[in-house]
């Protein structure tokens, strides 16, 4: 990669999920006047989609394995780092936004203007290339997700999300529905409806049509209105626009730039109510004063805070919403009509949280408002905590209802019933899934094996929505009955009730597979302070032991003497590889992966070989390891299997470089072994 495809990720990666977004909606939309300001402000010299289009291989199955591998790279230098696929994805929002009739593409047509952008062929590209595309815009929601909030909140869709027709560009569209200026109005547009008394938030549906009602569409683009009449994207559209509304705290403008929101949030303990904040930064202030004397103390090395100087959590407050800023920071809660608390494990009590999670308990407060719509929720959806608690406790605000425990065992009866009561609920949905993951379990010795959990312990398992309902569940490659129910309800799996014996377990549903390990107990070896043993000098060591310190412990002699032992080990395997190689790979079935240097060529060459064969070939050594050694010449690869093995490649090594460098050699060799390896390292690239 060049400097100036570097720069763009850079500055795309700044602008879009740059620290200043933390706890807002943030939106990658790029349309041509936005990259033409991003071009002048970061001083790039060089288009974006020219900058992109250098490095297409146009012509092969992979048009974008050179993007791909760039990432790949970037990632082993810091995995917590933006996915550095930003330039090609940002073209692909800029071809969504110059979706609309003309004299030579409907309004519908996609490919032919992505493919236009970058090649200026509108038949180089099609929808055959795409797929790469759409994995990356779930890999960067994954990431995105995973950064809690301290990228910005992720707007990129759940594949469930989008209309069956667009499940690959539906990405990129659903960035280009909201322009900037757009953004920029919504305030303006929220506020109009606050100042009628109109309880807050709504949820997205009553939004779009409020917008229809009082005419309001003519000061949005043109992009927007088009997605407001269009019937399979309308539900999204609604969906983005409520979380907007969702986590709007009153201010002017959604994003101050350059300002961190931290968020206010209820905290129900000993019998009151009272306020945390939760700050999602990677600077951790132990207090922060802001105006009105209002001062936050951190709890512990937490992201919470304990919050003094404000009025107590009531009616008023919860309606009006509560807002104070600092120095570069913003305390804010935007105005309420139901309160929803779920037990927080950071903390250890009732917090406030963004949206009901399948399966756990909570407790619901609803003013006289919202009292209606809660209930029609939890009557179509509600496992228990249907009725209203009339007990009179002194917390619960004047005037509002509590249900407690509320819990949603089926997750699936959930989402549709959110969808079909809207109201002030409507935005409450489960946070989104985008990948098979673990959570929750018991873990033995984390330093030793971040899988590693108590028999009897076992975590539980979390579907993706893009395939609920579409896969079966095998633990250990086999189906459980017993799960069945919890699948089909759409909730976390708990798989403590299979009763599973200690040792490494494996889960897979729809091609993905992720493994752990359960065990009765764990050996955690004490770190060690004071170290014993014999010095070393002039290469004879001490008659007597003694501590060593940090000058001589490189050289002392400790632990047992096996010099006299006799090793097991499997006799070696001998290959021969080409100096000539461009480059030589070794990939264990294991998940380790080497490159094999050639050696230097020795004195008593050139004495005793006065004509030096060519190609040399130097020797390569395999003790008790088995894979594929891959050597490159002329940008071709080949292969040979060195007891193959079956691959297993999550027990070792780093498996998504390993994943790489079999997928970019994966035309080496037509064994059937191979394509093993080459589909082992396809499921671990989703």
């Amino acid at each position: 990669m060049d400097h100036f495809y570097e720069a763009w990720q850079e500055a795309l990666a700044e602008e879009f999920f740059g620290r200043q977004h933390i706890g807002h909606p943030t939106l990658f939309y790029v349309d041509d006047d936005v990259e033409r300001e991003l071009r002048h402000g970061y001083g790039i010299d060089e288009p974006l989609a020219l900058c992109v289009g250098k490095f297409l291989r146009l012509g092969t199955t992979e048009p974008y394995s050179a993007l791909e591998d760039f990432r790949w790279r970037k990632r082993q230098q810091d995995k917590d780092g933006v996915p550095a696929f930003l330039p090609l994805l940002a073209c692909s929002v800029m071809a969504a936004s110059r979706m609309m009739n003309d004299q030579n593409h409907r309004a519908t047509a996609y490919h032919s203007r992505f493919s236009e952008l970058l090649t200026g062929d509108e038949k180089q590209l099609g929808s055959h290339h795409y797929e790469p595309i759409s994995r990356m815009w779930q890999v960067l929601a994954s990431w995105q997700h995973s950064q809690k909030g301290a990228r910005g909140i992720c707007t990129i869709p759940t594949p469930a999300d989008l209309p069956s027709n667009r499940s690959m560009i539906g990405f990129a569209q659903s960035q280009a529905l909201l322009s900037g200026a757009d953004r920029s109005f919504m305030p303006k547009f929220f506020r109009s409806l606050r100042e009628h008394g109109t309880t807050w938030p709504l949820p997205g549906e009553t939004l779009l049509a409020q917008i229809e009602i009082r005419g309001m569409g003519q000061h949005f683009s043109k992009g927007f209105r088009n997605a407001l009449q269009e019937e399979e994207f309308r539900p999204f559209l609604a969906k983005l626009i409520g979380n907007y509304a969702a986590s709007w705290d009153g201010s002017d403008e959604l994003v101050p730039t350059g300002v961190t929101r931290a968020e206010l949030l209820v905290r129900l303990d000993a019998g009151r109510l009272s306020w945390v904040a939760r700050l999602r930064s990677p600077e951790q202030k132990k207090r922060i004063e802001l105006e009105d004397g209002v001062v936050l103390e951190q709890l512990g090395d937490t992201a919470y805070y304990e919050v003094t100087g404000l009025p107590a959590p009531s009616a008023d407050t919860l309606t009006r919403g509560i807002r104070r800023d600092g120095d570069n920071l913003v305390l804010s809660r935007p105005s309420c009509s139901v309160l929803v608390l779920a037990r927080d494990d950071v903390i250890g009590v009732w917090a406030g949280t963004d949206g009901f999670r399948p399966g756990e308990a909570h407790v619901v407060l609803a003013a006289p408002t919202a009292q209606r719509d809660v209930q029609r929720l939890l009557d179509k959806a509600a496992t228990t905590g249907r009725s209203a608690d009339t007990s009179k406790l002194a917390w619960v605000p004047q005037g509002w209802s509590m249900h407690k425990p509320v819990t949603f065992d089926d997750a699936v009866t959930l989402r549709r019933a959110l969808e079909e009561v809207q109201g002030a609920v409507g935005f409450l949905q489960p946070p989104a899934q985008f990948k098979l993951r673990l959570e929750g379990g018991l873990k033995l010795a984390p330093s030793l094996d971040s899988h590693l959990y108590l028999r009897g312990g076992e975590p539980q398992v979390v579907l993706p929505d893009a395939t609920e309902g579409t896969g079966t569940l095998l633990i250990d490659g086999k189906e459980r009955p017993e799960l069945r129910k919890g699948i089909a309800a759409g909730r976390p799996v708990a798989l403590a009730v299979l009763r599973l014996e200690p040792g490494r377990h494996t889960v897979s549903y729809a091609g993905v597979e992720i493994g752990f390990a359960t065990a009765d107990q764990a050996v955690v070896e004490p770190k060690m302070t004071k170290v014993c043993g014999f010095t070393v000098v002039d290469g004879k060591a001490s008659e007597s032991l003694s501590l060593l310190v940090e000058q001589t412990l490189p050289t002392g002699i400790t632990g047992a003497d096996c010099t006299s032992a006799i090793t097991q080990d499997e006799a070696a395997v001998m290959e021969l590889c080409r100096r000539d190689a461009d480059e030589v790979l070794f990939a264990a079935a294991d998940g380790r992966l080497w490159t094999l240097e050639a050696p230097e060529q020795p004195d008593w060459w050139t004495e005793r070989l006065p004509d030096t064969p060519a190609p040399l070939r130097f020797e390569a050594d395999f003790h008790g390891i088995g894979g594929w050694l891959l050597e490159r010449r002329s940008g071709r690869w080949k292969g040979r299997p060195v007891n193959p093995g079956t691959p297993k490649p999550k027990s070792a090594g780093n498996p998504r470089a390993w994943a790489r460098a079999v997928l970019n050699a994966q035309q080496a060799s037509v064994e059937p072994s191979w394509a093993a390896y080459v589909q082992a390292a396809k499921e671990l690239d989703r």
